[in-house]
């Protein structure tokens, strides 16, 4: 059935079931809701009979569309109290990040659209590349963003979208007190996206109609950062360390019950046990893989030893009353979470003259700590230091929701989404790995680390690891290409390679021959210290600034390096492991595959104490 007829047939209440939880977290006033529903439904764009765009100034001998604005041109101006008074207002281009360059190169027509609506000057001298380039740093200024709040769609699909408003949208200027409210709205029965205008105060004929740009936005502080985009201002006056964390917001993160000790000499040692360790999971690829003669697969998690789960435990106090062992540790969120990992970092040794450890790179929490974050951005942009960052969203994992740039406008904008995130500082030294017919890639490495007590701190790793690769030689530049600076593949639609895949035997030996003057077992000795002094920092202190120790915790996580290019005090070159992550419930389908005895190897090593003839090195 055609979309027009069944939007013809709403009734005005089907209307308000349908959006009235847009429209009042939007703030729109219930006075224009019926006139919203018939403009809707019959496209009606009437802005056109009640505004004009005109010159900033009048008496300009030469104006340009840059000076444009818009002001009211109906005689009887605009009342708040008329219901007729909202105002549908297009979108010229809707698109997600990932999607920018892509639509502006296969559509020559929307760059002309858009240069002409950035008033950026139209010359031949530019090619098309470098057309695109200007409009993808001059859009932060017109870009507006909204996304499907929808819990039951995949993460994908959750993704924010941004948009540039039309010519006549995009004109109207900001006002700390503005005279109209612009926000976006999501049509469900056309399926399509407006932006909806409305008065917040009467204004008469050649009244300006303007809107706030950083709405909701009160404290001077933020506001002022919220609006650099468009108003210069120096933050380098505030100090550039992240505030202090208070405890409150610590507990709320880790949101968990613990037992009031860590389970004393009286919890059950396993090894101990003259029968079979049962094991409850919900992890297929366990269930599948573990074979181990000392450990059995039970249905009931009542009976079970070991519970190893693949989501968040929320209640250790009823694992702990009955005794049993579980794949997690208290205040796991700590380390598992981006914002989170940076704090806990922080509470070991740190690099001389340097607010991080020498194994993380420089990250600030965009929700805490946004002006400490804008002082050192400006800072460093004084001294004119490179200042390239990756903006990821706290829990997000495959690249999603991530984006990479130099741009503190860019940054600033993305902060408006609804997901929460940290910037942190872009390795753009990274060691290379040269792949036949296409050069030096960036990639990472995955490596598998078992965290088996806290007091004394009892760690291991497995010596099979994961290297993951670019498809794209690397390059300082263009950083919104995702295959040349990514490493995960496996969800990129029409990637050049889904997984590049290399052996870490065979990795070490290309590696060996690709740098022979930097030795693999150094290297790999540097990378074991600092996912060790990673995981002393994450202890040093009492939860929930730190990990709680629990007698029935084991856990199993992923950690993702790269190797950077650092110098030492001698000035000799060497290779620094930088941590990028640290994921619960990684993914070791891959290991299984090169080594069926994977899950033996890590529950001999956690539940036994056993690591004989086992490819498990111990790290403390």
């Amino acid at each position: 059935m055609d979309a027009h007829v069944t939007q013809k047939k709403l009734s005005f209440r089907g209307f308000v079931e349908l959006h009235e939880g847009q429209l009042r977290s939007s703030g729109v006033p219930d006075v224009y809701w019926e006139s919203l529903q018939e403009k809707l439904e019959n496209e009606i764009f009437d802005a056109g009979n009640v505004f004009m765009l005109t010159y900033v100034d009048e008496d300009l001998s030469e104006s340009s569309e840059q000076n444009l604005k818009v002001v009211v041109s109906r005689e009887e101006g605009v009342k708040v109290a008329d219901g007729a008074n909202i105002f549908l207002v297009d979108h010229a281009w809707t698109y997600r990040l990932s999607q920018a360059r892509s639509h502006l190169t296969q559509m020559p027509q929307l760059v002309d659209r858009m240069e002409k609506l950035m008033h950026l000057s139209q010359t031949d001298e530019l090619d098309s590349t470098e057309r695109i380039n200007r409009i993808l740093r001059s859009m932060w200024k017109y870009n507006q963003t909204y996304n499907i709040a929808n819990q039951e769609v995949s993460p994908e699909n959750r993704q924010p979208f941004w948009y540039i408003l039309d010519e006549f949208g995009s004109s109207i200027h900001h006002a700390d007190e503005p005279s109209f409210r612009m926000v976006p709205f999501f049509y469900i029965p056309g399926q399509i996206a407006f932006s909806l205008l409305f008065p917040l105060k009467d204004v008469e004929y050649g009244g300006d109609v303007t809107r706030d740009y950083a709405n909701h936005i009160t404290e001077s502080i933020h506001r002022d950062i919220a609006l650099l985009p468009w108003q210069t201002k120096d933050f380098t006056f505030i100090a550039a360390e992240p505030p202090e964390i208070e405890e409150s917001y610590l507990k709320r993160v880790c949101n968990e019950t613990w037992p009031e000790n860590d389970g004393g000499e009286d919890y059950k040692d396993l090894t101990q046990l003259d029968r079979k360790i049962k094991v409850f999971t919900d992890v297929e690829l366990v269930q599948k893989a573990l074979k181990h003669e000392k450990f059995e697969l039970v249905q009931n998690e009542e009976e079970a030893d070991v519970l190893w789960y693949h989501s968040q435990v929320k209640d250790f106090r009823k694992i702990a009353s009955h005794g049993q062992h579980v794949n997690q540790f208290p205040c796991e969120a700590l380390i598992i979470t981006k914002d989170m990992l940076a704090y806990v970092s922080t509470n070991g040794e740190k690099d001389e003259d340097s607010l991080f450890p020498k194994w993380l790179p420089v990250t600030f929490d965009l929700l805490t700590a946004k002006p400490q974050f804008v002082s050192y951005f400006q800072q460093r942009a004084r001294e004119n230091k490179d200042n390239v960052w990756i903006i990821k969203p706290y829990n997000l994992s495959r690249g999603l929701d991530t984006c990479i740039t130099d741009d503190l406008n860019q940054i600033i904008r993305l902060t408006e989404t609804s997901v929460p995130k940290v910037a942190c500082q872009y390795i753009t030294k990274p060691v290379l790995y040269h792949r036949e017919g296409i050069g030096g890639v960036k990639f990472d490495l995955r490596f598998i680390v078992l965290l088996t007590s806290l007091k004394p701190l009892g760690l291991y790793t497995c010596q099979t690891f994961w290297p993951r690769f670019a498809n794209i030689a690397f390059t300082n530049d263009t950083y919104d290409l995702y295959e040349k600076h990514y490493t995960v593949m496996n969800y990129v639609p029409n990637a050049k390679e889904k997984l590049h895949q290399v052996i870490w035997k065979d990795f070490i030996v290309n590696f060996q021959s690709q740098y022979p003057d930097h030795n693999w077992n150094d290297v790999r000795k540097r990378i074991h210290d600092s996912i060790r002094e990673f995981f002393e920092a994450a202890t040093t202190k009492k939860p929930p600034r730190g990990l709680f120790s629990f007698k029935g915790s084991r856990a199993m996580y992923g950690l993702d390096l790269m190797l950077q290019w650092a110098y030492d005090d001698t000035g000799k070159k060497y290779m620094q492991p930088m941590l990028l992550e640290c994921n619960f419930s990684a993914d070791c389908e891959r290991a299984v595959q090169q080594r069926a005895e994977y899950f033996d190897d890590l529950f001999s090593t956690m539940f036994l104490n056993d690591t004989t003839d086992r490819p498990i090195i111990k790290l403390v």
